[in-house]
């Protein structure tokens, strides 16, 4: 018997259709939950001592150690003594000796005059009142030039030189003689260099500022055969009283905005020098520099100052001339350190 095929009614279909693919749907979710438990058995199984590690990059190197800071000269690692300038004045000074010398060692002297600011009694302000000048003390100078350093004291109502720092022009202003702080000052230093193995004779420096400035030109000016070279910063000096600095190598420095010492007091000094024939070198920072009456910062900041005042001068006389008006030493009896601070 032939039957016919009743297609099904479209909401049998609909519902068969459902069934046929939730099936698949709740299949999947069972085999996606064994999946996943699975995965979390496995994970808990694993030691993580012993899992797989992500590559690391290669240790680093240990960080070098660092490096041992080198102290800084104080003005108080300056011995302090004083000196009797056998006319009834005593000068307070500090001097820096270099340490590590060797016997029959001989090394330099600088001397250095303080501005106003360092005057006084205390045998301590002529360094602490500026520290610039403290450049040529410092290990990594000293591991170079080792120097001696002396820094005398001049008493509050003293000058270096007794010429006023303001007026537009020295000429015809010098003294005939030093002061006694200057003239004490030459003396110590004659001491100093007869009483002193280390000392070489043929190279003693001078250098000042400001009113130390003035000084380092008198005393190249009452002493020139005892320099090897001298650096006056923001300085004057009498141009008619030059004619003893001739030959003598000095670098002098200034600033174009002094409102303390005129800047022409140095370029009238350098312009009577080169008239004369000598050959001095000369600094003056322009105004837009802003150094004012400052100028020994940058002045003893000057990498080329160091390496140019120890450099090849020609020496001055193996026997120094004595300083013009300047009160005699006292001979020692025999060789011996300089008297201590009293």
């Amino acid at each position: 018997m032939n039957e016919s095929f009743a297609p099904p009614c479209p909401a049998k279909v609909s519902r068969l259709m459902a069934r046929r693919c939730r099936a698949p749907l709740r299949a999947a979710r069972v085999l996606l939950t064994s999946i996943a438990m699975a995965a979390l058995e496995i994970g808990s199984a694993i030691d993580p001592a012993s899992a797989a590690e992500t590559p690391k990059s290669p240790a680093a190197a240990p960080a070098p150690a660092a490096a041992v800071p080198v102290p800084r000269v104080k003005p108080t690692d300056f011995e302090a003594h004083t000196f009797d300038d056998g006319a009834g004045h005593t000068l307070p000074y500090r001097v820096f000796f270099p340490r590590g010398l060797t016997a029959g060692q001989k090394v330099p002297v600088v001397v250095f005059l303080h501005g106003s600011g360092g005057r006084g009694t205390d045998n301590l302000h002529q360094l602490t009142d500026q520290p610039a000048p403290l450049v040529f003390v410092q290990p990594e100078n000293q591991a170079r030039w080792p120097v001696i350093m002396v820094a005398p004291q001049c008493p509050p109502d003293q000058q270096w030189v007794a010429m006023p720092w303001g007026a537009p022009s020295g000429k015809g202003r010098r003294p005939p003689g030093p002061t006694w702080p200057l003239a004490a000052t030459l003396a110590l230093v004659d001491r100093l260099a007869a009483d002193l193995p280390a000392v070489d004779k043929t190279r003693l420096y001078v250098t000042g500022m400001s009113m130390g400035g003035f000084g380092t030109f008198d005393a190249v000016a009452r002493a020139p055969r005892k320099w090897r070279a001298a650096v006056p910063i923001c300085g004057g000096y009498d141009e008619d009283q030059v004619a003893a600095l001739v030959g003598v190598p000095l670098w002098a420095f200034h600033a174009e905005d002094d409102p303390t010492v005129p800047v022409a007091r140095s370029r009238d000094v350098i312009a009577a020098l080169r008239a004369r024939g000598s050959h001095p070198r000369y600094t003056e920072y322009p105004a837009s520099a802003h150094h004012g009456h400052f100028s020994w910062n940058p002045a003893y900041a000057d990498p080329d100052l160091l390496p140019w005042m120890f450099g090849p001068h020609p020496a001055p006389d193996a026997k120094a001339a004595p300083a013009r008006g300047a009160a005699p030493a006292v001979a020692p009896s025999a060789p011996s350190p300089p008297p201590r601070a009293k």
